[in-house]
């Protein structure tokens, strides 16, 4: 952790502006503690918005955190196997068909992992044939990506369909019932696994703060500080950050984000010692996705880039980012036993992260079961 900090993991049951107190429960038994603050910075990110469709909520996987990953890596291993057994040749149909709802950053990505993992398994699975699976990627919008423009969004689409997955533009989930998922033009596809990117919305925690707020998202002024409640700050998500180069507001990016809190950090200490406050500016530097098979699409600084070269540079430019040599030294690693030998398939059994993915989704638990069929792996995630 950071030499001088103390971390607490908890979460924000109460959010006091006059008192300057936050109210945190953490621990097994979920026991309170008072935190009092001179600075509150609002970070709190979004949670995922499945506007009121039936049955989207209780049946959908997400795909937000690690414990979603872990989840929806389990959920693809179970479905193999129980497809691939004889006594279930008749559902092999909903087993066998995934779904992924948006086709932004989030929901592209996580189709393209989909079906690599799945065309990569099935050759451990002998009653398995690739013309069983079937991948689906719903978007609402004429081409996938959209924040790449069309010519980056046409080429990913055409990539992904090479590689067997079926794309529904100017579609929309309607509705999500056991093995079957409708489609706003009707279409009904059967399946029992739906992965949710189609929307955000602010954190509702947000809803304990007294202060301007505009869609569900605090509105602060071009040093990032809430200007009417004194020691409060917000960025990323949860902010509504003015642009001034636009006049408008600054997209909520990850790219935005990470320079938003330092600029907080900067004019909070400036606040501390009566220095003048810097005002928040940045330019988006790019975008990239990776779209499977050593492949990606990417704009750096206005030039679109598609194939291996945008591949490498999504690679590069994240594993640029990973905090400390130790950890990028072992992802090289790792990338480089990727290409030299296959993958493992195995599931990873962690009932913390899967228990927290199902109390945020309130989905209920998956094919227990199922685990028992393959092989464990008990994998502590560090909160």
């Amino acid at each position: 952790m950071i030499r001088h900090v103390n971390f607490f993991c908890g979460d924000v049951d109460k959010i006091d502006i006059d008192k300057k107190e936050v109210v945190v429960s953490h621990g097994f038994d979920r026991h309170s503690h008072t935190l009092e603050y001179d600075h509150l910075v609002l970070a709190l990110g979004s949670v995922t918005n499945f506007f009121g469709l039936p049955g989207v909520a209780e049946r959908a996987l997400t795909m937000k955190s690690l414990g979603d990953a872990i989840q929806l890596r389990n959920r693809l291993i179970a479905h193999l196997e129980e497809a691939d057994t004889e006594c279930a040749r008749a559902e092999r149909p909903p087993l066998l068909t995934f779904v992924v709802a948006g086709g932004g950053f989030a929901g592209v990505e996580t189709i393209a992992s989909i079906n690599d993992f799945l065309r990569d398994a099935l050759p451990f699975y002998p009653n398995l044939k690739e013309e069983m699976l079937r991948i689906v990627l719903v978007h609402p919008g004429e081409y996938i990506l959209p924040e790449l423009g069309e010519k980056l969004g046409r080429y990913a689409d055409k990539k992904l369909r090479e590689r067997g997955v079926e794309i529904h533009p100017k579609t929309k989930v309607a509705a999500v019932r056991p093995n079957e998922i409708e489609l706003s033009n009707g279409e009904k596809i059967v399946s029992s696994t739906l992965v949710w990117t189609a929307g955000i919305s602010p954190n509702p925690i947000l809803d304990l703060v007294p202060c301007p707020k505009e869609r569900g998202r605090i509105k602060v002024n071009a040093n990032l500080e809430v200007e009417s409640v004194d020691g409060l700050w917000a960025l990323g998500d949860c902010a509504l950050v003015p642009d001034p180069a636009t006049g408008k507001y600054c997209p909520p990016t990850a790219q935005h984000a990470s320079r938003e809190g330092k600029v907080v950090a900067q004019n909070i200490i400036a606040s501390v010692y009566g220095a003048p406050k810097k005002p928040f500016s940045f330019k988006t530097l790019g975008a990239l996705a990776a779209i499977g098979r050593r492949t990606g699409v990417a704009r750096i600084l206005g030039v679109n880039f598609s194939g291996f070269l945008a591949w490498f540079l999504w690679r590069g430019i994240y594993w640029s980012k990973l905090p400390r040599m130790e950890k990028k030294v072992r992802v090289a690693i790792d990338w480089a036993l990727d290409v030299l030998f296959t993958k493992d398939f195995v599931q990873f059994l962690d009932q913390r992260a899967l228990a927290h993915t199902q109390t945020e989704t309130g989905a209920a638990p998956w094919n227990r079961e199922h685990l028992s069929t393959a092989e464990k792996i008990n994998n502590r995630v560090t909160a």
